[in-house]
């Protein structure tokens, strides 16, 4: 099947009249496909919708803060479901944009269920640079190359762009009306989201619950004490033996609703 971008930020992926539903936050990428394995898993226990940054598609402008980011998408959320409580969960640096939606709901007054982080550094840890080279690697996951796509670093980003594009089209990943201008703002993004992520501190500390799930070897552990501080209802921590880039990949899928189950 052919991937195509969404044009809006709350994106379903797996939606059967669960009755409560569970909102999940893009990483650096921007996009949300990662989380199916996830999603597909949590069908019969919470409907699944995915949150999506708004300047993946072209000629939508990035929000260039996670304040920005999260108020956005608390928007989209009162939409979909005007009542709480609400459950929110991210990945990686989406794990910041969870937080401050929850921190967001909860100033205004509005219950929320979950707050929920899956290898996330607190803020005022850098979010480490993408290189167009590493952003095509991880846009290939995200739509599905089997393996990952492998660009040659060497090369000038317009080449690695044209090589990534008549490649996904091989593969009948992208449609052959796909364009460099297309794929850009997915590339730009990640350079966009990781300042966001490097440079966002919380106006004032979430006052609920944070649910944490480590990899080993991520060495995120270390910052435990940090996301205390951050949340005055507690922290509980999980550790899962993962890979960072495998843990919303089928293979760990299981482990992961496994833990979401005991949070929810």
């Amino acid at each position: 099947m052919r991937w195509s971008a969404a044009t809006e930020c709350l994106v379903p992926l797996q939606v059967d009249g669960a009755g409560q539903a569970l909102y999940c936050v893009h990483a650096i990428g921007g996009t949300v496909g990662f989380f199916a394995p996830v999603a597909r898993r949590l069908a019969g226990i919470r409907d699944v919708y995915g949150l999506q940054c708004h300047g993946i598609s072209p000629g939508h402008e990035p929000d260039r803060t996670i304040e920005a980011m999260a108020a956005r998408y608390v928007e989209a959320i009162i939409t979909a479901q005007p009542a709480g409580p609400y459950e929110v969960l991210g990945y990686s640096m989406g794990g910041l944009v969870a937080f401050e939606i929850a921190r967001q709901l909860s100033a205004r007054g509005r219950p929320v269920g979950l707050t929920g982080i899956l290898d996330t550094a607190p803020a005022g840890v850098p979010v480490p640079e993408v290189s167009t080279e590493q952003a095509l690697g991880l846009i290939s996951r995200a739509i599905g190359f089997h393996p990952p796509y492998q660009g040659d670093p060497g090369r000038p980003d317009d080449e690695q762009v044209a090589a990534f594009l008549a490649e996904a089209v091989r593969r009948g990943i992208l449609p052959a009306a796909f364009t460099a201008a297309d794929l850009r703002p997915m590339i730009d993004v990640y350079a966009v989201n990781g300042r966001a992520g490097s440079r966002y501190r919380p106006a004032a500390p979430y006052r609920g619950q944070l649910h944490c799930l480590f990899t080993v070897g991520s060495g995120l552990l270390s910052y435990v004490d940090e996301w205390r501080r951050c949340a005055l209802g507690g922290v509980t921590v999980d550790v899962l033996d993962a890979d960072h880039f495998a843990l919303m990949h089928e293979q760990h899928a299981a482990e992961v609703v496994e833990t979401l189950r005991g949070w929810l």
